[in-house]
């Protein structure tokens, strides 16, 4: 049970959520049937086959980059570091935004006052997604704690799939099977990016007062580090404890063949052009999708 499937088995899984037989998929992707079957089998696909199975699906960005991690492997593995004394102090500087350090296995490295006052018991040596599975206090926190367990086990799929299983990461797969909200979580197909700004209604658990966040995960230019730094900051003032959570739903596999004629999309998206990296800054480059 490690999580990160074949690209063919992902495949798969997604156009049997599309409700399209195999004909079908390969037709809107302009490939023969028998080449989609060696593809679901296990055959390695050009980027231009990749690109046309996600076209054809109408995956989205973040879906269309797991895709392609799934097809061309595991990123490299950086030698694990630490955050050095300047990194920690920089850390403090930080203050009052909330802010931690955070391994490509959602570890937690280190961690400012302002986020171990908002975050109770998520300290440095413990894992987010076991926290916010296992830790009742993550539920009192996390206005919207559905949603969120939704967005992190989405976003530890995609980490996954970037640097592959290990004992380490199998580990927390298992220590999160301790909750029962994991497991439907975990087999279903949604990843969620950390290219992306995120908004979450936290609750201060001494006073219950709801305060709304904007979250930014960041990292150094070099390739050699392994882990990053999400900084967390209010864009508003506490909000009283009785607003309703509002937020969108997140997106879902969906049937694309619902017994009309098949279509094609309206245009090819430039799905590329959305994963290429951000121009690096000093000392931290914000990982985002935007260009």
């Amino acid at each position: 049970m490690n999580g990160v499937p074949t690209f063919g088995e992902y495949i798969r899984q997604r156009r049997t959520a599309a409700n399209l037989t195999r004909p079908q998929l390969a037709w809107l992707a302009n490939l023969s049937a028998p080449y989609l079957t060696k593809i679901e089998g296990g055959a390695n696909p050009s980027r231009r086959v990749i690109e046309s199975l996600g076209t054809a699906l109408q995956l989205q960005p973040v879906e269309y980059e797991y895709c392609l991690t799934l097809a061309e492997g595991p990123f490299p593995r950086a030698e694990p570091d630490h955050p050095t004394a300047n990194d920690l102090e920089y850390l403090e500087l930080l203050n009052p935004k909330i802010a931690a350090y955070m391994s490509g296995t959602m570890n937690i490295l280190a961690v400012n006052t302002a986020h171990a006052e908002a975050f109770p018991q998520l300290d440095p040596g413990r894992n987010y997604l076991e926290w916010l599975l296992l830790n009742p206090v993550a539920r009192t926190v996390l206005v919207d704690w559905q949603g969120e367990a939704q967005q992190a086990v989405g976003m530890f799929r995609m980490l996954l799939a970037r640097q592959g299983p290990d004992e380490q990461t199998e580990q927390i797969i298992e220590n999160c099977t301790a909750s029962p909200e994991f497991e439907p979580l975990w087999r279903n197909d949604f990843v969620a990016s950390d290219r992306r700004d995120r908004t979450k209604l936290v609750r201060d658990p001494k006073t219950l007062a709801i305060t709304e966040l904007r979250v930014n995960f960041w990292r150094t230019s070099s390739t050699l580090q392994s882990w990053m730094l999400m900084v967390g900051a209010g864009v508003d003032q506490p909000l009283a404890v009785t607003r309703p959570v509002m937020r969108e739903k997140p997106r879902a596999s969906r049937a694309i063949n619902t017994g009309e004629t098949a279509k094609r999309p309206d245009g090819r998206p430039n799905m590329n052009a959305s994963l290429r990296e951000p121009t690096p800054t000093q000392p931290f480059q914000q990982i985002s999708g935007k260009q």
